[in-house]
């Protein structure tokens, strides 16, 4: 799998580091091909517009330290710190012999990263898609995307005020990438939505059953382009803007999440029907945002027929976020604030069911966290370095030498120098 996932990528770099040579040696084809540089992107074209290629890259190098509680389960050290090369991605996308028909493919290839955890060794293919666009107000989509379900997971990880999204709202509770068939579109200019029919199992485990599973997002943006909803008030906005959001999905009978609370469950159940919704709203204005968001999933083991002493008992998660920013030099250097609350199973067990263990370490069930960061913008997104202190709670952290359930705070300092293009 790792080779083929190098030999894909490695095709598509050569493929546009000859055309690019070609273009520029070859003066029949330099007539009908242009390379150029714009909005941050290399890009390689035909001049009638119908094939282009561009690609891209990101690079997040990252410092933490953890100044643990200890007596929070699980942590033997006081204290941590670490190094780490992350999000390290490479892409490609463009126009396939027409405008209306664009390709997209992204590959993390950096072993300190989501990938890694999520088995692929540091290697995995995130998007892989083609899309037909009929007109402002339709396009069909076909391939492997994120599908657009709690803001804080499709906002880019590189457009964000803090080192990382949201524990709950970005991580916990939000919905994978998957694989299937959508459609999309803004109609009356203000009102953007996302419908899809999906494998249910994310983006790393084609389904094993006949079932599918249904994503629907709806999006309200009645003064203008909202731009990525936690990324601050990046453009100095003279006018007001106003995003209104929400989104669904059911997977119906999946057998596999890269979520681990998710994952959990399922391994459990062997199989398990997951109901989400999530709602949020923020606004931006003179270098001001403001966005909170609250999403539920609720998870349940998909054998509803006949009763079983090995029937698991359902589980719900609930979590909550809000963030602040303002910008002290519009575009340049700026301030944000978080506080976000979850709970991985706010339901205790019924009917004879057993307890779900817990997807956290340690017994986390709930969590608290708040937060501070700065960023400052050499050159927007593209280049910026971004620092955070985030303080974790743990309201049943741990057990004290008197034998009394307490608090635990672990406390989290982290710089990362972020480059994209």
């Amino acid at each position: 799998m790792k080779n083929y996932k190098t030999l894909m990528l490695g095709s598509v770099a050569t493929s546009a580091l000859l055309l690019g040579a070609a273009a520029i040696t070859s003066p029949a084809l330099a007539k009908n091909v242009e390379v150029g540089h714009k909005k941050g992107k290399f890009y390689l074209q035909t001049k009638d517009g119908k094939f282009s290629i561009i690609p891209s890259a990101q690079f997040q190098m990252l410092y933490t330290y953890q100044d643990n509680d200890n007596e929070r389960t699980g942590h033997a050290k006081d204290s941590e710190t670490s190094f780490s090369a992350r999000r390290v991605r490479f892409g490609v996308g463009g126009r396939a012999g027409n405008k209306k028909l664009t390709y997209r493919m992204t590959m993390e290839v950096s072993t300190n990263s989501e990938a890694a955890v999520d088995g692929d060794g540091g290697m995995a293919i995130f998007d892989s898609y083609l899309q037909w666009k009929f007109s402002k107000a339709l396009a069909l989509r076909v391939g492997t995307w994120k599908q657009r379900f709690t803001e804080s997971h499709s906002n880019s990880s590189g457009k964000l005020q803090f080192v990382d999204r949201a524990r709950g709202m970005g991580n916990n509770g939000r919905m994978e990438r998957d694989t299937g068939l959508g459609i999309r579109g803004k109609v009356a200019k203000m009102l953007n939505y996302e419908l899809s029919i999906i494998n249910g199992n994310t983006r790393k485990a084609p389904d094993a059953n006949a079932n599918h599973s249904y994503h629907a997002h709806l999006r309200v943006e009645p003064f203008g382009s909202f731009g990525s909803p936690y990324e601050g008030d990046i453009k100095n906005s003279k006018k007001l803007k106003v995003q209104v959001a929400g989104a669904a999905y059911f997977k119906d009978n999946v057998t596999f999440s890269t979520r681990g609370n998710q994952n959990t469950f399922i391994s459990l159940a062997g199989k398990a029907d997951i109901f989400g919704w999530t709602v949020g709203a923020g606004m931006k204005w003179r270098g001001f945002g403001l966005y909170g968001e609250f999403t539920e999933a609720n998870l349940r083991d998909a054998d509803t027929k006949g009763v079983s002493a090995t029937k698991i008992a359902r589980e719900r998660l609930r979590a909550w976020n809000i963030e602040a920013s303002y910008f002290l030099i519009p575009k340049k250097w700026a301030v944000a604030g978080r506080w976000e609350y979850h709970n991985n199973n706010t339901r205790s067990a019924t009917g004879g069911g057993a307890t779900v263990a817990n997807g956290n370490a340690a017994g986390l069930v709930d969590e608290t966290r708040f937060g501070i960061a700065t960023s400052y913008y050499f050159r927007g997104h593209a280049h910026r370095i971004t620092a955070d202190w985030i303080q974790i709670q743990d309201a049943d952290g741990g057990t004290n030498s008197a034998g009394n359930t307490v608090q635990a705070e672990d406390n989290r300092f982290r710089i990362q120098w972020q480059t994209r293009f």
